[in-house]
């Protein structure tokens, strides 16, 4: 039998960094996945970062982790988008080279010696007994699955059990065993659902009548940078048209999500096309955007066009496209659905609360996003490192991080959608900012053990000056802000008249109106576990009640 401290099940984005914060500190740490190119893999868009997601890469980066030192050596297009807005706003984003990133992340995990790699898939998994595939046994597990667990494939009338679709066309074997495994072990299992659009072959595109996206020149970095990353790659933008909605209007009957196929729940804030077609039909185009993945690849990622039609279907609207009138098709879109837990099954730990060698990061607590995924797998595996060797936990919250306030709204008030993080989740977010992150988490995790002195002194040092002009700027801002905050402590037990109305209310959307007024919380401290309720709309809320 082949002992560890802490085995990590699943080797993308969250896999990735739980086995390497594990090994960090200090824990003979095994990492498994299905096949080597699983690795770090960028199997939707091939991108890093924007908004919330960057303020959490660099939160990663302050901790030591992966994510952004593979981003940097394989981006190839970089842009800050807000940049003519303050710091706060702004948000570093990268297209990534797929293959580059990958092989990234392989360099980068063998610096690891106590970090072991084996490619093979789970098939047996005692819980009770420690034991995996019979032959390894762990002190402490990490699950980070993604889209595997009882994963099916849908395009139009075809449904595939699998967990992705590779690049050669292969389906990759869905897992069948750990659901059931944690339904019986108490776990309460959601069903959700993401997609992805079709494959563009570069050559068959009439990028003449696109608008040009150039990247950043020079731009910023979401590590220490990488001197011998020069490209420099053009993104271009196109768009729907009312021929594109008329089709798939006409055929939304063989959609799979509306005629009942699929049943499980998508991403609000990331819809496919023909969902952003039928909730939005006073719009006549939508933006389509040809992205590169790869700087020497033929291949063209359409993000914006994410769809589960048949490719019968998917052929007559991607074609009504302009620029895409000769679109060769490589790979056709499709939607995945997939098994993840209700996350307020787990603690601020990511750890189980009735199984306490149990830890779980990614797709699997019911979010969506590599940056969400990395994000809770370097907690995960810290903590994971943690429990077995009898260390200290990396304790993040809502105060200190954009990671802090994932972890506390997927397991405080679960999610019923794919979740995302948006920094208009976070009530200090004039704080959790990405230039300042190594300032906010750095001592922390060398403290832990997580990064090293010399890296902290590195990152801190080349961000300095940057830091203390912007701690000056927002300084009356984000007094205000905790001011607000320590309100809303003291009033979190206010109760809410039964004949409050929320309709009218300035800051409140539709959807959350709709929700409140179904669910009719008794105070403040209900209204803020509420599924999308942000502290902006908690003050809406506080200020109308004690003003009438």
């Amino acid at each position: 039998m082949n002992i560890y401290d802490v085995i990590v099940i699943g080797g993308g984005h969250a896999g990735v960094e739980a086995a390497a914060a594990s090994a960090r500190r200090g824990a003979k740490t095994l990492l498994m996945t299905q096949a080597e190119s699983d690795l770090g893999a960028l199997s939707c868009n091939p991108s890093i970062g924007g908004p919330g997601k960057s303020q959490m890469v660099a939160e990663i980066t302050a901790m030591g982790g992966v994510m952004g030192r593979a981003a940097d050596r394989g981006g190839i297009h970089w842009r800050t988008l807000n940049a003519t807005h303050g710091a706060a706003t702004q948000a570093l984003r990268a297209q990534i080279d797929r293959d580059m990133y990958h092989n990234a992340i392989v360099d980068i995990l063998s610096e690891y010696k106590n970090l072991a790699i084996a490619i093979e898939p789970v098939t047996k998994f005692d819980i009770e007994n420690k034991i995996i595939n019979n032959k390894y046994q762990f002190n402490a597990v990490v699950l980070t699955t993604g889209t595997f667990l009882n994963g099916v494939v849908t395009r139009g009338t075809e449904k595939i059990p699998s967990g992705r679709l590779q690049d050669d066309g292969q389906y990759q074997a869905p897992d069948k065993n750990i659901s059931d495994v944690l339904r019986e072990s108490g776990f309460k299992i959601m069903r959700l659902k993401t997609g992805t659009p079709a494959r563009i072959k570069k050559s068959s595109i009439d990028f003449s009548i696109c608008e040009i996206q150039n990247g950043d020149t020079p731009h910023d970095w979401f590590a220490d940078g990488d001197e011998n990353n020069n490209y420099d790659a053009v993104c271009y933008i196109t768009h729907t048209t009312q021929e594109t909605h008329d089709i798939i209007r006409e055929n939304i009957k063989n959609a799979p999500m509306y005629n009942g196929d699929i049943q499980g729940t998508g991403p609000r804030y990331c819809p496919s096309l023909e969902d952003k077609v039928m909730r939005f039909p006073e719009h006549t185009s939508h933006h389509v955007f040809l992205e590169p993945e790869g700087y020497n690849s033929d291949v063209i990622y359409p993000n914006g066009i994410s769809t589960s039609f048949g490719s019968d279907v998917q052929d007559l609207w991607i074609r009504s496209i302009p620029a895409l009138e000769n679109a060769e098709i490589i790979r056709y879109g499709y939607a995945i659905e997939y098994d993840a837990i209700d996350a307020r099954a787990l603690n601020d730990k990511l750890q189980s609360k009735d199984i306490p060698y149990m830890f779980f990061a990614g797709q699997i607590n019911g979010t969506s996003g590599y940056e969400e995924a990395a994000a809770q797998g370097l907690v995960a595996g810290a903590n994971a490192a943690a429990f077995v060797l009898n260390k200290e936990p990396l304790i993040l919250d809502r105060t200190n991080s954009m990671i802090g306030v994932l972890i506390d709204d997927i397991t405080t008030l679960g999610v019923d959608e794919p979740y995302r993080m948006f920094t208009s989740r976070a009530e200090y977010r004039l704080k959790l900012r990405a230039d300042n992150a190594i300032a906010r988490l750095g001592k922390m995790a060398v403290e832990l053990g997580l990064a090293t002195q010399e890296w902290f002194n590195r990152i801190y040092n080349s961000k300095r000056e940057i830091i203390e002009q912007n701690d000056k700027f927002y300084a009356g801002y984000i007094a205000r802000n905790e001011r607000e905050i320590a309100a809303y402590k003291r009033d979190a037990e206010l109760k809410i008249p039964t004949n409050f109305k929320y309709n009218g209310l300035a800051g409140l959307t539709n959807e959350l109106i709709e929700k409140l007024n179904a669910t009719r919380p008794e105070n403040i401290a209900d209204l803020s576990r509420i599924q999308g309720m942000t502290p902006a709309g908690i003050m809406v809320v506080l200020r109308k009640i004690k003003n009438g």
